[in-house]
């Protein structure tokens, strides 16, 4: 299923839906899929057309996913899986971002998402998956008028992405998936300022290696595009274009329980915020 990490609204610039590899595998009808992870960002920036200030930030996340699968057809061959998201975070700044962003610190629930997964193609025998999904994220999070550091965004945003997940040869498999953000108007930012955010668009991908069928290793990348933002009708931050690499590995402790480490770091950057290198840990647990 679509991993649907929640990103801090301070957070280096990425695509809101965080895929995971597996994440497209249609579990069986009925089961009940419980994610959490736990994540540690160092943050530099901001980035104003690839020159960067001297601003330093860390972010501590902890993300709780719940969905359950419903699947019909021969062979449960179409599935589909309401899916339910929330976290906390806690971000700390230097005293040079912190005098650019308002606040050297923000802490709190982040906004509440909730979305649906739909798989168009499930092939479990030669483990091929096809999916799309769509999430909204509601201004349910700590919001502070005063900071444009935040943890909340007081703001809707909604997420179409789709995903495929396919063996090429031998134990090689590759998962791909797009994305396209739309988010509504923060009409308190920074008191009583109007923010928008243009339409970002982002591909994430991943090669991975089936070692066995408890141990896996993969590399991937993620390119972001669009997704300038606006003050008033005034632009204050350019598209990002970015691009994020990851490296990491998943371990099956059961059929049923998974966990992966997982690596990432931007290489390039042109506006907003960059991570200089991100560590997370994800256990999933499914439960029939």
């Amino acid at each position: 299923m679509t991993a649907s990490l929640w990103m801090v609204a301070a957070a280096a610039n990425a695509a809101v839906n965080d895929i995971y590899p597996t994440d497209f595998v249609a579990l069986p009808s009925g089961s009940v899929n419980v994610t959490i992870y736990s994540a540690h960002q160092k943050i530099s920036g901001p980035y104003a057309n690839g020159v960067a200030r001297a601003g330093e930030a860390n972010a501590n996340q902890v993300v709780l996913r719940a969905s359950r699968v419903f699947a019909v057809g021969e062979n449960q061959q179409y599935a589909w899986a309401p899916v339910l998201v929330m976290g906390y975070a806690d971000i700390n700044t230097n005293p040079t971002l912190g005098r650019i962003l308002g606040s050297n610190n923000a802490s709190g629930m982040g906004d509440l998402r909730i979305g649906n997964a739909f798989w168009f193609h499930v092939d479990r025998p030669n483990r091929t998956y096809g999916l799309i999904s769509l999430f909204a994220s509601f201004p349910t999070g700590e919001y502070n008028t005063s900071s444009a550091l935040n943890v909340g965004e007081n703001r809707t945003r909604y997420v179409l992405s789709a995903g495929w997940m396919q063996p090429i040869v031998g134990k090689w498999l590759v998962d791909i998936a797009p994305e396209i953000a739309i988010y509504g108007e923060d009409d308190r930012y920074l008191g009583t300022r109007v923010r928008t955010q243009d339409t970002s668009y982002a591909l994430t991908s991943y090669l991975r290696y089936r070692h066995s069928d408890v141990l896996q290793f993969y590399a991937g990348a993620q390119i972001n595009r669009g997704g300038a933002t606006q003050v008033g009708g005034v632009q204050t931050t350019g598209a990002p274009d970015n691009t994020r690499l990851y490296l990491g590995t998943m371990l099956f402790t059961s059929p049923t329980q998974q966990w992966q480490l997982r690596y990432s770091k931007d290489v390039q950057i042109e506006n907003g915020l960059r991570s200089e290198g991100e560590i997370s840990l994800r256990y999933l647990i499914s439960v029939d």
